[in-house]
This record gives C-alpha cells, structure tokens and sequence, in this order.
C-alpha cells in the first residue's frame, strides 16, 4: 500500500483493497476505479517484483467490489486443485 500510495494511488479514492493470494504467493489490488490505473497499478506491481508472473487485468461489475482488478504472483496456478495432508 505504501508503494501504491508514493505512486499517487489512494486507497478508498484509486482502489479498494490489496490482498494476499496465499494459494499464489502473490498479491491482487481490487477495485480499482479506472482501466488506466489499473494498467498503471499492474505495472507498478511488476517493477516491485520483476521475477513474478503477470496475472489477470479484468474488470467485475458485480459483488463486494467492482471495478478492474490487478495481479501478480510468484508459483504458477494448479491445473486442478488439490489438498495435500501431512
């Protein structure tokens, strides 16, 4: 968020939230306003970490928070999901 804020973007004013993708080891910026920023914000994410896996830029017109989605993550997703026990 730290980063997102020293590029301009507010929280709450540019997007609504940046969670963990704990399956991914990764991270996603929600809600995000405005295409241009979202293509901003993804970029922004890939210069914080160059060695990871662009994700998806798409846009959700429906639920808790609409608006563009950006991601990024470093393990490439399962073909299938599966639970592995110890």
């Amino acid at each position: 968020m730290a980063a997102l804020n020293d590029a301009g973007y507010q929280w709450l004013s540019h997007f609504s939230s940046v969670d963990c993708l704990h399956d991914l080891y990764g991270v996603e910026v929600c809600g995000i306003h405005e295409e241009e920023d979202a293509v901003s914000i993804r970029q922004l994410l890939q210069e914080m970490f160059p060695d990871w896996i662009s994700g998806c830029l798409c846009h959700k017109d429906y639920g808790r928070e609409p608006g563009w989605k950006a991601s990024i993550y470093r393990d490439r997703p399962r073909e299938r999901e599966s639970w592995e026990t110890a």
